[in-house]
């Protein structure tokens, strides 16, 4: 009987264990992995309950281990969290308690920053609400304000047009008329439009056989042009300005009164002495012709003149 006893009371406690350590799988707890408890303070835990998750990027590293409101710091609440040990959070880690899914399921995520300073088991994190939905509704609703106004001028304009609809419809048959007459207009003058097409036609075959005769002349002026392209311009323009440049010496010379033409430029003296041999030749002719005999002794001395011969005048 004792033996009986003792498997009973081993397969109750068997059970027990089972039942303590499933119940409390399924509520997120896993005895294989040590947790760390850390803690957050919030003016509102909007519906966060016992067991729910702790996330990061989507993946749950923990659980809510407890709650507490604290009425002796102005009835703040106090969230115990329980994170897998292997997860460093540092001094600029923040929790934020957002909604799980669109049914309102509440859960902390965790925005771990950079983390300069490592916290220490049973630190306190930075806090922070996510609005979730109020906040959406927010963003919503100017939209909303611009889609009543859109549908309040929709509205007008469609008050406007009533009584329209048989406007619309003349407008329409009249159009109609228009076209069957255009239609009539085209069938009557078929012959006479047959004729400007073909005219049209040979208006532009002969353009284009001018435009094919203009070909040769195109192609002897890039002729000219290549020529011009192939010219030394710039060993004219070389030449040019060597002779420009002797030209101005020579300019230069005679200013200074270097050479002949110097000298007639800037000395009077020769230019008087030229004048006055000028006219002393005038005299010499004169005397020739008036009196030849004087220089043609033994002849002897005739007054008498060379005829077909005039002097030079002063």
């Amino acid at each position: 009987m004792r033996a009986k006893e003792v498997k009973i009371g081993l397969i109750a406690l068997a059970a027990g264990l089972t039942l303590y350590f499933g119940f409390n799988y399924l509520k997120g707890r896993d005895f294989m992995n040590k947790e760390i408890s850390y803690y957050v303070v919030y003016d509102n835990v909007d519906g966060l309950t016992k067991s729910n998750p702790v996330i990061i990027n989507g993946l749950t590293v923990g659980k809510v281990r407890n709650i507490q409101l604290r009425q002796d710091f102005n009835n703040q609440v106090v969230v115990e969290l329980a994170i897998n040990s292997e997860i460093m959070l540092g001094d600029s880690t923040i929790a934020e308690l957002s909604n799980a899914d669109l049914l309102g399921s509440k859960a902390i995520v965790l925005n771990i920053g950079p983390i300069n300073i490592p916290l220490e088991p049973n630190d306190t994190l930075r806090a922070r609400m996510d609005r979730g939905l109020a906040e959406y509704l927010d963003n919503v609703q100017p939209i909303t304000d611009n889609l009543n106004v859109t549908i309040r001028r929709i509205n007008e304009i469609l008050l406007g047009l009533k009584g329209s609809g048989e406007k619309i419809t003349s407008t329409i048959s009249e159009l109609e008329v228009t076209l069957r007459g255009i239609n009539q207009l085209l069938n009557e003058n078929k012959e006479g439009f047959a004729l400007v097409i073909n005219s049209t036609n040979k208006v532009l075959i002969n353009l284009n056989n001018k435009i094919n005769n203009l070909d040769p002349i195109f192609k002897k002026a890039e002729g000219v042009m290549d020529s011009l392209n192939n010219v030394d311009l710039n060993g004219t323009l070389i030449v040019v300005k060597d002779l420009m440049k002797e030209l101005k010496n020579t300019i230069s010379a005679i200013n200074e009164g270097q050479g002949t033409l110097g000298q007639l430029m800037v000395n009077d003296s020769l230019y008087s002495n030229l004048n006055q041999l000028l006219l002393d030749l005038d005299k010499l002719t004169l005397h020739f012709n008036q009196y030849p005999r004087d220089f043609l002794k033994p002849l002897g001395r005739k007054n008498k003149k060379t005829k077909g011969f005039q002097p030079l005048n002063n």
